[in-house]
C-alpha cells in the first residue's frame, strides 16, 4: 500500500518534490533588462523589482514562505531580487530557482568570484549584482566580463550620480543602480537617493537603465523617484513588511513620463 503523508507532512512532501524538480530541471532565465524596458516603454512607469529578503545585517525583516510572498506580490513584480547571501540575509540559491519560474531574477549577494557567478547561473538567475564600492573598477570589470560570458546580465550598484553616469557609459548593456544605503556604515538616506537619481537621470545615455535602490517605503517616495527619472525601483523591506501595499503600486506609477 502506498504511504500517504498527512497534515503538515503532506505539505512538506509537496514542497520537497517541487524543490527536487527545480534542482533537476531549473527554469530557463528570463531577461531582466527586457522586462524593465518593456515596462518603461509600454506602461510609462518604472519597473518594480520586488525583493525577497527575510533578514539583513540589522536583524530579522519579515517572514513569508516563498509561495505566499509570490501570491501577494506577483501582480506588481516585473522582476524579483532574491537574496542568496546566507550569513546575514538568510538567503539561498534554491530561492532563485523558485522565483525564476515566474519572473526574471536578480541574484543579490556580495559577489566576488566566478564560482559564485556560476552558482547563480545554475540556479537560473537572470542577472547578478556587482557592487562597485566593494570591488573597485578593476575587479568589477573582471567579474562583469565573466558574468556576461556565462550569460548573466548585470546590475552594477553605485553610491552616487557621478559613478553611475561613468558606469553607464563604460558598460552600456548593464543596468546601473544607485543605493540609498551607504554600505560602509549601513546608514540610509532617501533624500540623498532622490538627489543622486535626479542628477544621474539628467546625464544618462538614452538607452541606459537607472535603478533606484533602498529606502522606498511609500507610494509617494516611489512616485517622486519615477518623476526624477528612475527606470526601475528595487523595493525590499517595504515589500516584505507590507506586500499588499506594494501590490497596488503599478497603478499609482502608471503613466509617468520618465526623464
Amino acid at each position: 500500500m502506498e504511504h500517504i503523508p498527512r497534515g503538515f507532512l503532506a505539505e512538506a512532501y509537496k514542497r520537497s518534490r517541487e524543490r527536487t524538480e527545480l534542482l533537476s530541471s531549473p527554469p530557463e532565465p528570463m531577461s531582466l533588462r527586457q522586462a524593465v524596458e518593456h515596462t518603461v516603454q509600454q506602461e510609462k512607469r518604472p519597473a518594480l523589482i520586488i525583493e525577497y529578503k527575510r533578514c539583513s545585517p540589522r536583524g530579522f525583516v519579515a517572514y513569508h514562505t516563498p509561495w505566499s510572498y509570490l501570491e501577494a506580490t506577483l501582480p506588481a513584480a516585473d522582476a524579483y531580487s532574491v537574496l542568496v547571501e546566507p550569513y546575514w540575509f538568510c538567503g539561498s540559491t534554491e530561492l532563485v530557482a523558485f522565483f525564476a519560474r515566474y519572473r526574471p531574477v536578480l541574484a543579490k549577494d556580495f559577489a566576488s568570484s566566478r564560482a559564485q557567478l556560476e552558482e547563480y547561473r545554475r540556479a537560473s538567475a537572470s542577472a547578478v549584482l556587482l557592487i562597485l564600492d566593494m570591488l573597485g573598477w578593476k575587479q568589477l570589470d573582471t567579474l562583469y566580463q565573466e558574468a556576461r560570458s556565462l550569460g548573466l546580465e548585470v546590475l552594477i550598484e553605485t553610491n552616487n550620480a557621478e559613478d553611475a553616469v561613468e558606469t553607464m557609459h563604460t558598460y552600456p548593456e548593464a543596468l546601473v543602480g544607485i543605493n540609498a544605503r551607504n554600505l560602509e556604515t549601513l546608514e540610509i538616506s532617501y533624500q540623498r537617493l532622490l538627489q543622486e537619481i535626479t542628477k544621474a537621470s539628467a546625464r544618462k545615455p538614452t538607452a541606459a537603465l537607472l535603478v533606484a535602490e533602498s529606502s522606498i517605503d511609500s507610494a509617494e517616495k516611489a512616485v517622486s523617484l519615477a518623476q526624477a527619472g528612475a527606470d526601475a525601483l528595487l523595493i525590499g523591506t517595504w515589500a516584505m513588511k507590507s506586500p499588499l501595499e506594494v501590490r497596488k503600486l503599478p497603478e499609482r506609477l502608471r503613466g509617468y513620463k520618465l526623464a
